[in-house]
């Protein structure tokens, strides 16, 4: 019996894309496109001007669950949306 390559399936689950990427605005910058739910969270950790609200909860929760398998990708898509509207950076 042959073991699993775990690197293999997390390399995957990192690597996932959305459908089509979501172009929000950081501060007053260019529009940046986010393509995926690890770039999301990304995103929500490190560049997100507000860190309270019920959408930016959910999306960091979702974003860290989809990339553990545990959600579709498409479903995360649009909760990052909405995350981006409520901060008033969709472009």
């Amino acid at each position: 019996m042959q073991g699993v390559d775990m690197t293999s399936s997390l390399t995957e689950a990192d690597d996932a894309v959305w459908s089509s990427p979501v172009r929000v605005r950081v501060g007053y910058g260019f529009p940046e496109m986010v393509h995926g739910p690890k770039e999301a969270l990304e995103y929500l950790n490190w560049r997100w001007p507000v860190r309270e609200g019920t959408y930016y909860i959910k999306a960091l929760k979702e974003c860290a669950a989809c990339l553990q398998r545990k959600l579709p990708l498409e479903k995360v898509r649009e909760t990052f949306i909405l995350a981006s509207i409520e901060a008033k950076m969709l472009n």
